[in-house]
């Protein structure tokens, strides 16, 4: 009787080991859902590093989110340039510098402007007081639009401020800025991470579908992600609509670099999967 109930307690203990292997397996490292209906992002669960715009939820739905088993939440913060949706657009609107090609409802700004250096500041606090783990800032490409000492100058003021807050920052885009920040050693200890959309694939905007980036594109885009490596940055990728070919290229890169990537097919980044 006794080698049965040892044998029972022994199949008990394989069954929770193989249910908490299949669930860790399950944990998604990392996605961006900055677009995702409210509803639908609280349902998300297990997930290492999740990317949303967390102005939009309150500390408690923060909460939540995170008793789902969602380790890391990042807020979304548009640091260079501004939506017209948003609630403050035509306090800013008069340092706006032009227009955002291909996102109609947008507009590049001065980031050089002490008023935008303190509403993003401001609006980095009240994220944190929600409780979300750090923030994934957009939008430093207003430096390859506007490359001036100023702008660059800029950007680094809002790091700093929002560095003080112990957080960590990972920059999207902005590949023109931090290869010249990586260059003076600015961002060292400042700035945890950069997550580079589209380096195996692109976005055709006119037709609203996806393809594969051109070899040599792609090949400006991988010495860059190394040279982020190199100065000790964490990488992430964010693609679109990768077929299942590009999807095991993106993969078997990721893997053999200790990248960590996104697959997202849909541009408003509205789908888990």
């Amino acid at each position: 009787m006794r080698n049965v109930k040892d044998l029972y307690m022994a199949l008990i203990f394989f069954i929770i080991i193989v249910i908490n292997g299949i669930s860790a397996e399950k944990k998604q490292d990392y996605k961006v859902l900055i677009g995702m209906d409210h509803k639908k992002v609280m349902q998300l669960k297990e997930i290492k590093t999740l990317v949303i715009d967390a102005e939009f939820f309150s500390e408690e739905e923060i909460a939540h989110l995170h008793a789902n088993g969602n380790t890391n939440i990042l807020s979304y913060l548009n640091i260079g340039s501004i939506e017209t949706f948003r609630d403050d657009y035509k306090e800013f609107e008069e340092i706006t510098l032009g227009d955002y090609e291909n996102w109609d409802e947008e507009k590049w700004v001065n980031v050089a402007d002490k008023r935008w250096q303190k509403r993003i500041k401001n609006k980095a606090q009240l994220l944190l007081q929600k409780g979300i783990d750090g923030f994934f800032l957009d939008n430093a490409d207003v430096y390859y639009q506007y490359q001036t000492p100023a702008i660059y100058q800029g950007l680094m003021s809002i790091l700093r401020e929002i560095h003080q807050e112990h957080k960590p920052i990972i920059i999207n885009g902005g590949d023109t800025f931090i290869t010249e920040a990586i260059k003076q050693n600015a961002i060292s200890g400042i700035v945890t991470g950069v997550n580079q959309e589209s380096v195996f694939t692109e976005i055709h905007f006119k037709t609203n579908t996806f393809g594969a980036k051109p070899a040599e594109d792609r090949a400006y885009f991988m010495e860059y992600l190394a040279q982020c490596k190199t100065y000790g940055l964490t990488v992430y990728l964010l693609e679109y609509g990768a077929n299942k070919k590009l999807e095991k290229e993106i993969k078997a890169y990721c893997e053999r670099n200790g990248f960590i990537y996104d697959i997202s097919h849909s541009l408003q980044l509205d789908k888990a999967f």
